[in-house]
């Protein structure tokens, strides 16, 4: 093989690779759209297309794979994926996140299981937290008490 078709062909491979990545995003996929891009799921990513588990990831498998993603926005199958389907999968992932988060917060706040949080209960692990700093029981929390966080923003103290 000459070795311009090979340049091409890994030419090829990488756009490939790189609309996969690019429509993983803006069709909702791992990446989340919340900056960690590809990198941090690329293990997911090859599992998911490897459908043979060859450890390589053929065209056919990209295709196959994108396949079933553009499927789930498609929902009436006519091979286009119009606003009104984004939106509506948008509006389904949406939905799905909040009442996620509302059941979380509910296990996480609502003490006695009432389906109710009275502000005693919000507060409760806030005054939780707060005595377990509280190292010499003064009521403050000074420098030393602070919990040490290691934070990605360089805005937050370190």
């Amino acid at each position: 093989m000459s070795l311009k078709r090979k340049t091409g062909i890994l030419l090829a491979s990488g756009l490939i690779i790189a609309s996969g990545i690019t429509a993983t995003y803006a069709f909702g996929g791992r990446g989340g759209g919340h900056g960690y891009g590809m990198g941090r799921h690329m293990g997911y990513w090859m599992t998911k297309a490897d459908a043979d588990e060859d450890g390589a990831i053929t065209l056919e498998e990209v295709e196959a794979m994108r396949g079933k993603r553009f499927a789930e926005f498609d929902k009436n199958a006519d091979g286009v994926v119009d606003e009104a389907e984004l939106k509506a999968r948008i509006e389904e992932k949406i939905k799905k996140r909040i009442e996620r988060r509302v059941k979380r917060m509910t296990r996480r706040f609502d003490k006695n299981r009432d389906g109710r949080i009275t502000k005693e209960e919000f507060n409760s692990r806030a005054r939780e937290r707060f005595s377990w700093n509280d190292l010499n029981d003064d009521g403050k929390l000074d420098g030393d008490e602070l919990p040490r966080r290691k934070y990605r923003g360089s805005h937050h103290r370190r």
